[in-house]
């Protein structure tokens, strides 16, 4: 069974998935940074944002359940 996640993409995941970029891919940063600097059209930021939360999500089992990791 396929798991269904909303298309939309709020603050928060961006956030998270740039904490997330900064601490463990690099590269992903690298190309969401150079992406929204680019262009600065709002298209390109929302289309950038959309890419690394979904490469966040695909690379974190929990991401986006709500779940706060224990520490």
């Amino acid at each position: 069974m396929d798991e269904t996640r909303s298309v939309r993409v709020t603050r928060a995941d961006v956030r998270e998935a740039l904490m997330w970029a900064l601490e463990r891919d690099r590269a992903a940063l690298l190309a969401h940074r150079a992406a929204v600097h680019s262009n600065k059209s709002d298209l390109t930021r929302r289309r950038a944002d959309k890419a690394l939360v979904e490469q966040w999500r695909a690379r974190e089992p929990d991401a986006g359940q709500g779940s706060a990791p224990g520490e």
